[in-house]
């Protein structure tokens, strides 16, 4: 994801450019036209609050996610052509057999019976394809055609 801060000061007038501030910023005009000083130092000194808070919070969900974008990960442990390799993991396609927590997991390990079904070579005479693979093992293109 591409970094899209703004300047601090642009984020500050931001939270002054929305339709409940304007109300709160006409509700203090109003208030200095009707020489009550008072009320409109309270309706400014709660949208000065309120922008504040925003602020704060808004700093805190991109340290969030700045510490959630240092996690992620972007290289998978994947096994093509009998060896182990580390690519990025846009380059994952269907198939292959990736590396999780240091365990190499492909349906063929499965228990389940929807997983036998997948194998080396799934539909052969021996191992007819089933009329509706299970969803994590799909044949494989080409799989039981002659040739």
């Amino acid at each position: 994801m591409p970094d899209t801060s703004l300047h601090p000061l642009r984020l500050a007038l931001e939270k002054f450019w929305a339709p409940v501030p304007w109300m709160l910023e006409a509700a203090v005009v109003l208030e200095l036209a009707l020489g009550k000083y008072v009320e409109a130092g309270i309706i400014a000194g709660l949208l000065v609050f309120n922008a504040a808070l925003g602020l704060f919070q808004e700093s805190r969900a991109k340290a969030t996610l700045a510490a959630l974008k240092s996690r992620l990960a972007l290289n998978a442990s994947v096994r093509r052509g009998g060896a182990w390799k580390t690519i990025p993991a846009a380059e994952l396609v269907p198939g292959d057999v990736v590396k999780l927590s240091s365990v190499p997991w492909s349906p063929r390990m499965s228990t389940s019976p929807e997983a036998k079904s997948c194998s080396t070579n799934p539909c052969s005479p021996e191992n007819p394809c089933p009329s509706k693979p299970a969803p994590a093992c799909r044949p494989m293109p080409g799989a039981g055609q002659a040739g």
